[in-house]
């Protein structure tokens, strides 16, 4: 099994740290030694982010630097995915600097385009077409633009610079001064925070979900003000605030029961806020919490098809995957697996996580040998299993 793993990169950190034994470790991160020690030696994954914030916490690095973030360069995909980066920087260094090329009255058809690659998932195509637009671009093409490149950035492992660009949307938001935009881009400056800062994420949500509320006549301001209340719960779960997680997650489902699923499936800003979507990240947050035999009794109950954004249908898969793993249904969970790699698969394969997840499936699944599934489902990872 290939070494580059949550768990290896764990050891590797704790050895920096002047050869910290694995309980001084667990007792800093508030977790037991025999869970370090599976983690380490891959026979177990990290099922929650909060657990990953503790540890990386205790172990004075980011969270980025457990999940190798941004990745090996060398890797084919995730090149493809990066390649984008440096123009995108540059972009936004010209944007803060004042400068702001002319734009070509095609540009809302591109940013279209854009946003509907990030929905697909399709790193290297997206990238591609983003700093053109961030160097170009206005008002509400501009914070759309920003959409598709916070969520780029964030997924390739740059989170800095998408904190950058989520800043750039909420400068241009303020003077389109127009509650759903206002409310958009607060929604993608919660989304860009870094999991170690969860709780200030789901506190700006919670506020900005406030601010929304008296404009909430407006569908696409009750979409948003449903979104900031679904980023709040889930920043709440990773913050170990449970109760606030549930009461922001009712708010959502509360707000969703009267829009209904959009009839595109996709809704303003491929938000896809509506009920199937809300029961989506219902799944995420139960599995956030640690609570996976309800969110593997959830699953079945969903059809994420009725969202119209693949990488959301994709999303449901691996976190219902997750679910299954923690609960022991191995072979349904490698068919979830597989699902989210059909449905979305640059997404997918640059997913730490799943990596993570799968190296542990394999190492299960050695005491009964590893079925053709399985294999396909590690491949699409990088996980050669004979390793």
């Amino acid at each position: 099994m290939a070494a580059d793993t949550i768990g290896a990169r764990i050891r590797y950190w704790r050895l920096r740290r002047g050869g910290m034994n694995q309980a001084v470790l667990a007792g800093l991160a508030g977790v037991s030694q025999p869970y370090i020690s599976q983690v380490e030696s891959g026979r177990k994954t990290i099922e929650r982010r909060s657990t990953l914030v503790a540890i990386a916490g205790a172990l004075q690095v980011t969270v980025a630097d457990l999940l190798g973030q941004p990745g090996d360069p060398t890797d084919p995909g995730r090149a493809r995915a990066a390649a984008s980066v440096p123009a995108i920087r540059e972009a936004v260094i010209m944007r803060k600097a004042g400068v702001v090329r002319q734009t070509n009255r095609h540009a809302t058809a591109t940013v279209d385009r854009a946003v509907e690659l990030d929905g697909e998932g399709d790193f290297a195509a997206r990238g591609a077409i983003l700093p053109p637009l961030l160097s170009a671009c206005r008002g509400p093409d501009l914070i759309r633009t920003a959409y598709a490149a916070v969520w780029h950035l964030h997924f390739t492992g740059y989170i800095d610079l998408a904190r950058e660009v989520a800043g750039l949307a909420m400068d241009e938001a303020r003077d389109v001064d127009s509650p759903e935009w206002v409310g958009f881009a607060e929604y993608l400056r919660a989304s860009s925070l870094p999991p170690e800062t969860a709780g200030l994420a789901s506190d700006l949500a919670k506020r900005a979900a406030a601010v929304a509320q008296p404009h909430a006549g407006d569908p696409h301001v009750r979409q948003v003000y449903g979104m900031l209340h679904l980023t709040a719960a889930l920043r709440a779960a990773t913050s170990r605030r449970a109760t606030d997680a549930m009461e922001h997650l009712d708010e959502a489902a509360r707000e969703a029961t009267t829009l209904g699923d959009p009839g595109d499936g996709r809704g303003f800003c491929h938000l896809a806020f509506g009920p199937t979507n809300v029961d989506v990240w219902r799944l995420g947050i139960l599995t956030e919490l640690g609570d996976h035999e309800q969110a593997a009794a959830l699953g079945p109950r969903i059809n994420p098809e009725r969202v119209g954004v693949p990488n959301r249908q994709a999303a449901y898969w691996m976190d219902y995957g997750q679910a299954l793993t923690t609960q022991g249904h191995d072979d349904e969970a490698v068919a979830a697996y597989l699902r989210a790699e059909a449905v979305c698969p640059q997404w997918y394969r640059l997913r730490p996580s799943v990596r993570d997840t799968l190296a542990v499936l394999v190492r299960r699944a050695k005491r009964r040998a590893v079925g053709r599934p399985l294999q396909r489902a590690a491949l699409a990872v990088g996980l050669r299993v004979g390793d």
